[in-house]
């Protein structure tokens, strides 16, 4: 190994241990600190195998091997593998949590087995160590090193959501890669220049280290602005849209890896058919929406989850409609005692899902309604899809339900729930202990109607458990209202709704959690006795519960202590059109109220006001997104451009870099003529003609290679010399330019004539 080598070496180290290490301290789970020593051991066996005379699948499948012993290493001496147990005993173990964990994988279930995760990220991370050594001292493909680490860094910093700043392992990162690549260029010159004969000063290496260094520190400047752009509106727009496609993912990936910490968990944009009680969560004051609606309380219900398993809440199905704006087609079910409301939603944030007060009905955009069906042939609405999410500036009308019966005819209504409210919303998993339920007959056993038994647990819930966002997730095989209810007497919204609706089913009670929006702000300035506008931010998102009462509906309760207590009686003596008793056929849909006064709504795309104070900075952001979604452009166009020269030339050259060069060029040459139709029965001349046939330009550069094939492979010698090699090597830098531009033009006219 010489000088230059350890040098590299040293630098490979210190970026990749930037990028092991602000995973590490963002501290996603407990233990990934031993995520440093497979990247370690990765980087030693990636030199070793380099540097070996192994071919190349050789030392692929002998990294795999030591990959696999280095994680039963690591997953054997892991915290939740008994340490008693013979090493034998512990492999097993580990084998058949990995093929439990695919299992859930496989059914879309929910996971908090947190060992999975710490080897998922050791496997990571030996492949890292290895990969880095193996393409900077066997092939020199700089690239092939800094792309991976850089992907895994930069997913680790948009993600962590935390205190601990991540701005030095980006600097560092940086630094690291431009001075590998003017490493890797300067040796890649000095080659050259040794095959050429030239000569060039000793002190070269040092001074072009220091002038990417000098590079670097530029680089620092610009990473330390990184963290204020990439926190812009705009660029959090840009970022949100990109990641749509991948909504479906994150969200399977959050079920199976539910123990992780989620720092930026974003109940805001995206709701799926599966909700994960996990971890700590980190909300902002951004602004979601301002709402315009009638003065009241308010819940801004998004979508309702009925199934539950312990981890997780799943809508256990609905069918499919697709809806026109105000679509009234629906049979919906019809109730006493609630009033219809109209509510006018100015959107600051995308959204895949409408929002509605209270129970949804009506809203002015097309959407995708997922409802279920009853037995008297109506609709029970669950949610408003949008195939095409609404984004920042969008506006729209939602007309909801709500409840506004008094406690007293809450108190009277019957308990005779039909079939398929019995069937969807009484299930208590087998994961919820005995205890659970032992408590919810200890607060509410002695109640006598259902209602005074959902504000019985209300009301415990807000006096005895504390409220707390940064609750850790459960540990494995600890059901979730267990877990807050004796274990930590701490939680947050989720976790508040999931222990009363589990207690409520457990006496009998059908109930459900909703989730979506609290409130939010008042906004004095913009309201009046007959309209009030509301201010939701981000850090409003919640959940709560839904009581199924007959005749009635669904009424909402508030057991998060975090939030005001919801006063039944107020809400009842709201103004609006109460319906009445039906005689012996649903009652008709109540009439709407006049909306309150609002800007025109027909046009979903119309621009909407931005928050108060800030035009002038909303109009540099505009232009700034604008910015940035060019330069994404050309950023991806580039990459897109250089995969496929990276593709090509690897297709060039596949299974001969074991060849002497000058059998390589020519070899290379004979794989352009195959793709240019030229068979292998020609001999090096007439192969040349046909070549220089089909492109004119690199007629020269061609006969210069074969002349020197010719050459070498028919003369006397052994091996050709330096100067040979390095005409060889030449000429095919000309040639190979001029073969890709006739191999596009040709296949170009080929299909303009079809």
């Amino acid at each position: 190994m010489k000088r230059s080598d350890l040098v590299t070496l040293f630098v490979l180290f210190v970026m990749l241990f930037a990028v092991v290490n602000s995973v590490v301290v963002a501290e996603w789970t407990p233990g990934l600190g031993v995520t440093l020593w497979p990247m370690i051991l990765g980087l030693l066996a990636g030199i070793a195998l380099a540097f070996s005379n192994f071919s190349a699948w050789t030392a692929h499948i002998t990294s795999f091997i030591y990959g696999l012993f280095v994680l039963g290493i690591i997953g054997g001496t892991h915290i939740s593998i008994p340490q008693n147990l013979e090493w034998r005993e512990r492999i097993f173990v580990i084998i058949g949590r990995i093929i439990e964990w695919m299992g859930v994988a496989f059914n879309n279930g929910g996971s908090r087995d947190s060992l999975i995760f710490v080897l998922v990220l050791c496997g990571l991370f030996w492949l890292l160590g290895y990969t880095a050594a193996w393409y900077s001292f066997r092939h020199r493909r700089i690239w092939h090193v800094i792309l991976p680490a850089g992907v895994t860094l930069f997913s680790n910093v948009y993600y962590y959501g935390g205190i601990v700043p991540m701005s030095s392992y980006l600097v560092i990162y940086l630094i690291c890669a431009l001075m590998l690549l003017v490493q890797s260029h300067l040796a890649d010159r000095e080659e050259a220049w040794r095959a050429e004969g030239v000569r060039f000063a000793k002190g070269l290496r040092v001074s072009f280290m220091v002038a990417g260094l000098g590079i670097g520190l530029v680089a620092l400047l610009v990473a330390w602005r990184t963290p204020a752009l990439a926190s812009s509106g705009a660029a959090q727009t840009m970022l949100n849209q990109l990641s749509e496609p991948y909504n479906d993912l994150v969200a399977r990936l959050n079920r199976l890896f539910s123990d992780v910490r989620n720092y930026n968990l974003q109940p805001i944009d995206s709701f799926g058919a599966s909700l994960t009680l996990g971890g700590p969560r980190n909300l902002t004051k951004d602004p979601v929406m301002d709402v315009t609606a009638l003065p009241g309380r308010y819940f801004w219900r998004a979508t309702a989850y009925d199934y539950y398993d312990g981890s997780t809440w799943t809508n256990s199905g609905g069918e499919v409609r697709e809806l026109r704006p105000q679509d009234e087609s629906f049979a919906m079910v019809s109730y006493l005692g609630r009033m219809s409301t109209s509510a006018g939603f100015v959107m600051y944030r995308g959204t895949d899902t409408l929002y509605f007060p209270s129970q949804p009905m009506r809203a002015s955009v097309p959407a995708q309604a997922v409802f279920r069906q009853t037995e008297a042939g109506t609709a029970e609405m669950l949610q408003y899809r949008l195939a095409t999410p609404l984004l920042s500036g969008n506006r729209y009308t939602g007309i909801g339900s709500k409840s506004i019966a008094t406690p007293q005819q809450l108190r009277e209504a019957p308990i005779d729930y039909p079939q398929w409210i019995v069937s969807q919303y009484l299930q208590v998993p087998p994961a919820v202990p005995d205890r659970v339920r032992s408590l919810a007959q200890n607060i509410a056993g002695r109640q006598i109607t259902p209602y005074d038994k959902a504000v019985a647990i209300e009301r415990w819930l807000r006096d005895n458990i504390a409220y707390d966002e940064k609750l850790e997730a459960p540990p494995p095989g600890v059901e979730a209202s267990d877990y807050i209810l004796f274990d930590t007497r701490r939680a947050y919204c989720n976790y508040y709704a999931t222990a009363m609706v589990m207690m409520l089913r457990s006496l009998g009670v059908p109930a459900r959690m909703a989730t979506g929006y609290a409130q939010g702000e008042l906004l004095p300035e913009a309201s009046s006795a007959q309209s009030a506008r509301y201010r939701v931010k981000v850090e409003d998102a919640h959940a709560w519960v839904e009581v199924f009462f007959p005749l009635y509906g669904w009424v909402e309760f508030e057991p998060t202590a975090g939030q005001p207590p919801l006063n039944h009686t107020a809400r009842a003596m709201q103004t609006g059109q109460t319906q009445t008793a039906p005689a012996s056929s649903p009652t008709p849909p109540p009439p709407t109220p006049t909306p309150p006064p609002q800007s025109p709504l027909p046009d979903e795309r119309t621009q909407a006001p931005q928050p108060p104070a800030a035009t002038l900075a909303n109009t540099a952001t505009t232009a700034l997104g604008h910015l940035l979604r060019i330069l994404l452009f050309v950023l991806i166009a580039a990459a897109l451009v250089a995969l496929v020269g990276l593709g090509l030339q690897f297709a060039e050259g596949a299974g001969f870099a074991a060849l002497p060069p000058v059998q390589r060029v020519y070899a290379m040459l004979s794989r352009w003529a195959s793709w240019f139709g030229i068979g292998n029965t020609h001999t090096p001349y007439e192969q040349a003609d046909l070549l220089a046939q089909r492109a004119p330009r690199a007629s020269q550069p061609t006969r210069h290679i074969t002349d020197l094939y010719v050459e070498y492979r028919y003369s006397a010698r052994t091996s050709a010399d330096a100067a040979q090699e390095a005409a060889a090597m030449s000429a095919w830098q000309r040639a190979r330019l001029e073969l890709r531009k006739a191999w596009l033009t040709l296949h170009l006219r080929r299909l303009t004539r079809r």
